[in-house]
């Protein structure tokens, strides 16, 4: 079921109506997984085994973890054949196929049979979810898991298409305390959602047509101007398709009283690329941040493993997003732009003392970080490389 929709509408003004009217206290929590369910099982309801056995996985591997008498060896080993269970089942329907063309084409043939396999909805949420309760466990940062809170974090509807991606110990609490939002929170919220749809339907599919020399390459003869229009149109689609999906989620979840993690900040506005992930889908970047690039050792390693952590980091990045060499290379080309930020900023910016605070440095690091990003966009909306290569010469050479 997608957000925007009129099945989601009906949908979601049902649950609410019901929730609040009909849904004593004590069961509010129930009917939110049982929503959370039917809302899963409307797209391929077989593919609701799948996230309730991963669920419970996790619930049975966090729950044992968190025995008192239980060794850090034994915490570890739990919690990594977890992580290597929950990531694998993502690994296989998500990448079998894109691992399996990669070989035929560096073999030539096809050495691997090619599966079909149909991508499971929301499994790149959920699996990032699941992981993430079992490193806190592991780290101390959660300390009790109680079956009914983890299961509506699972089935929480607003967040499962689309995220925000959420925290176990920021979300669970509040299902402890429903209660009726005021009508200034229900108005700001219903707002919000109002907002994310506006996004959705005026500002993104407006610009879909505008940027299909970029999506959807043809023969027709795309000059320079062309390709500089789609990629522009295609900077502003991706921001408001991804920013109305969330606002969609988090106005959803206000109205059932619940809060969930804000996922952008004016992320177009930021003065280099380091800012610009703070400011950027801060769900996925905070959880890149966490569980990838601060176990790989983070900054505290020397600068040429720093810059190394940035580019696995940020090359899985691109991965999670689509299972195509060009979301690799677009993860790497954040990768880089995030180690030359890091030595830029501690060999050349910390002895210019007269750049901080400068309003024209400032506008021009404004613009270079938006064309920056923007560039790599023709990676992650391109189909395959030969288009990328296409544009670039289009706009270097083109007319």
């Amino acid at each position: 079921m997608i957000f925007n929709t009129w099945t989601f509408a009906a949908f979601a003004v049902l649950v609410l109506t019901i929730y609040w009217t009909l849904i004593p206290q004590r069961w509010k929590p129930v009917y939110i997984i049982i929503t959370g369910t039917v809302f899963y099982a409307f797209s391929v309801p077989a593919y609701l085994l799948l996230i309730t056995s991963l669920a419970a996985v996790t619930y049975a591997t966090g729950r044992a973890m968190l025995h008192p008498n239980l060794t850090d060896p034994k915490r570890k080993a739990l919690m990594t054949a977890g992580v290597v269970i929950i990531t694998g089942v993502l690994i296989f329907f998500k990448y079998t196929k894109f691992l399996a063309l990669t070989v035929a084409q560096v073999a030539g043939h096809n050495i691997i049979p090619i599966p079909q396999i149909i991508v499971p909805l929301a499994i790149s949420f959920f699996t990032f979810e699941f992981v993430h309760v079992l490193v806190d466990i592991y780290l101390g940062k959660i300390r009790e898991v109680d079956p009914l809170d983890f299961a509506v974090f699972t089935m929480f509807f607003p967040t499962l298409v689309a995220g925000p991606i959420k925290r176990y110990q920021s979300f669970a609490p509040q299902l402890h305390h429903l209660e009726l939002p005021s009508r200034d929170v229900v108005a700001l919220n219903i707002y919000r959602v109002f907002i994310g749809l506006a996004k959705k339907f005026i500002i993104a599919d407006s610009m879909t047509t505008l940027a299909l020399a970029l999506t959807a390459p043809t023969s027709l003869p795309y000059g320079r101007l062309d390709y500089i229009v789609a990629i522009l149109a295609y900077t502003a689609k991706i921001y408001f398709d991804f920013t109305g999906y969330s606002d969609i989620a988090i106005g959803t979840a206000g109205l059932l009283g619940l809060r969930i993690p804000e996922n952008f900040d004016r992320p177009y506005f930021a003065q280099n690329i380091s800012e610009f992930w703070r400011r950027w889908h801060m769900s996925l970047s905070s959880w890149i941040r966490d569980y990838i690039f601060i176990p790989l050792g983070g900054s505290r390693r020397p600068p040429l493993i720093t810059a190394l952590n940035l580019l696995l980091a940020m090359a899985l990045a691109g991965l999670w997003h689509g299972a195509a060499w060009t979301f690799v290379v677009w993860g790497l080309w954040q990768g880089v732009g995030l180690a030359g930020h890091r030595l830029w900023s501690q060999n050349v910016a910390a002895r210019l003392p007269w750049m901080q605070g400068n309003l024209v440095i400032a506008a021009a690091s404004v613009a270079l970080t938006f064309v920056f990003v923007a560039a790599g966009w023709v990676l992650f909306a391109s189909t395959s490389f030969s288009g990328v290569v296409t544009v670039v010469q289009q706009i270097a050479m083109g007319t």
